[in-house]
């Protein structure tokens, strides 16, 4: 039948030129199109497939699975000669050092596409020591994709491996975790032309622990020396304190605009206006220091038994004038450093010592935050002249009471984001215990005295709702928004995972004020409580 006379065709002048044409030319395939649409097609399979099947690989970090991210695409790759081309950068994206039959080494063959290398002498999962041979250090100068690089050894870094790493062309980030480096450092010099980003932990999968047979001067002496090698390119830097050497204050970071001290305070203590004072670019500064486990479950009184600010009197600006958000961590609410930070200064997050490799924080639930309310008012009282700050984050030993939000109120009535994060080790029944029974009034008024808040951000670990309506996070943020005429949002991140107390905070879900548009369900009433009789019906047939 001829196209025109088809009733089921409209449009005929129009289409039939193209089923002319589909006839010759063959139908197109996945491996026949054009290259740039199949590696979107690949590329998106491989996010949902990281976002959906195994979310994980996101925030965890890299110790707990060492699995090849890339491991989906694995039976495409074997399709044809085409699709394996596409899918080889992100099958071999990121790798591990393993032992085969043949040899240590990744095959040259994939070298090109290699992007994020981690190297460790033993797996999670099996004690055995890997080897790590010259030929495996070699190759790494010869990746030109390479651009981050993670090293997890049990003995002091390699001079090889160092000046290897210092060799690849484009390595931006390197991170070495239960780092030593009481051993040999390289006599050469350490180019790392391209490096932005120095991550030094005295942790790993262990958690914080203290390594034995350390030699501390030679360690923090070699530390020093990798230190000023690259002062004059990094721009990013979290080290533990351990690794700083009295004279770290002498060094010039020129470019650093993020600084992160974490683990254990410097031995001896160093304040932290000290510690920051050669650096003028500074805009991001994370003072995060871990409780030591040991000592906290036998110490009594003052805890911990450091100050991280001074007695100078110096405002943390002097030094750093671009100095506009900080994170303070395990600190007294009477330490000098609140007086200290600058005027200027937009955001401020008190947070709880942490270990962020542990699970299972062994010191008393007292020594855990130092913030509630009965302490927050003294560590306010050195924060009046922080007229500039918009945005707080606060650590909570209990769920949020209305005396704390009050304090903050009256001193800082200017902010635009409040967040709250809840001790990790609480199981909660609904969003800040705030169910439809026993919401305190109180809250809503505090939460009032903040002339224009913006954002309300409420962090909960481990988090457990229960399925009545009433406790639903939609009915809560109804709640808050009918009670506080400024508010425009309610956040809450669910973090069922301790690994990202680190710098992420879980998975965000904003509510606005549409929220208000929806008739949310009504529970019904609370049945009455059970009763129980004294004696039992027997379950057994009478002889």
């Amino acid at each position: 039948m001829p196209a025109s006379s088809n009733p089921d065709i409209i449009g005929v002048d129009h289409v039939a030129a193209p089923l002319e044409c589909s006839a010759a030319s063959p139908r197109p395939t996945l491996d026949t199109l054009p290259a740039d649409i199949l590696q979107s097609i690949i590329k998106l399979l491989y996010d949902e497939w990281l976002d959906n099947v195994h979310p994980k690989f996101r925030s965890y970090p890299r110790f707990d699975h060492e699995r090849c991210q890339g491991e989906y695409l694995l039976d495409l790759s074997l399709t044809c000669r085409n699709l394996r081309a596409q899918t080889m950068p992100l099958i071999f994206r990121e790798v591990y050092n393993w032992e085969s039959s043949r040899g240590t080494v990744w095959p040259k063959s994939v070298w090109p596409y290699l992007k994020i290398i981690h190297i460790r002498e033993c797996t999670v999962r099996n004690p055995r020591k890997l080897d790590l041979s010259l030929d495996t250090i070699h190759s790494l100068a010869l990746m030109p994709l390479l651009t981050k690089a993670t090293v997890r050894l049990d003995s002091s870094i390699p001079p090889a491996l160092l000046h290897s790493l210092s060799l690849a062309p484009s390595l931006l980030r390197l991170e070495i975790h239960q780092a030593r480096f009481d051993g040999e450092f390289p006599s050469s010099p350490l180019p790392f032309h391209t490096l932005e980003t120095l991550l030094i932990s005295s942790s790993g999968f262990r958690g914080v622990a203290n390594q034995e047979n350390v030699d501390h001067s030679k360690q923090t002496m070699n530390a020093e020396s990798l230190f000023r090698a690259l002062s004059c390119r990094l721009t990013e830097l979290s080290v533990s304190g351990e690794f700083m050497a009295r004279t770290f204050p002498s060094i010039e970071w020129l470019h650093i605009r993020r600084l992160a001290i974490t683990e254990r305070e410097p031995s001896p203590n160093v304040p932290v206006p000290e510690l920051i004072s050669n650096m003028p670019a500074l805009r991001d500064l994370e003072v995060l220091y871990t409780l030591d486990t040991t000592r906290a479950a036998h110490m009594k009184g003052r805890f911990p038994s450091f100050h991280l600010g001074d007695q100078s009197g110096r405002m943390l600006s002097d030094r750093c004038p671009l100095l506009s958000r900080v994170t303070l961590g395990n600190v007294l609410p009477d330490d000098s450093i609140f007086a200290q930070l600058p005027a200027c200064l937009e955001s401020l997050m008190l947070r709880a010592p942490v270990d962020p490799y542990d699970a299972h924080m062994g010191f008393p639930r007292d020594a855990y935050c130092p913030f509630n309310e009965h302490t927050l008012p003294k560590a306010l009282s050195h924060m009046q002249h922080l007229r500039d700050l918009t945005e707080v984050c606060l650590d909570l030993d209990s769920f949020v009471k209305a005396p704390i939000i009050h304090h903050i109120g009256l001193i800082l009535p200017q902010l635009e984001i409040l967040e709250f994060r809840l001790p990790r080790y609480m199981f909660l029944d609904s969003p800040m215990r705030f169910n439809a029974r026993d919401r305190d009034p109180a809250i809503l008024l505090a939460l009032n005295l903040f002339s224009c808040l913006l954002h309300l951000r409420i962090t909960m670990h481990f988090q457990r709702l229960h399925s009545d309506p009433h406790y639903s996070r939609e009915v809560t943020a109804q709640w808050f928004f009918r009670g506080v005429p400024t508010l425009r949002t309610v956040s809450y991140a669910m973090v069922g995972n301790i690994h990202t107390l680190g710098f992420d905070s879980g998975s965000w879900q904003t509510l606005d004020r549409r929220v208000l548009d929806f008739i949310l369900p009504t529970p019904p009433p609370s049945p009455p409580p059970l009763q129980l009789s004294r004696t039992y019906p027997s379950v057994f047939p009478p002889d």
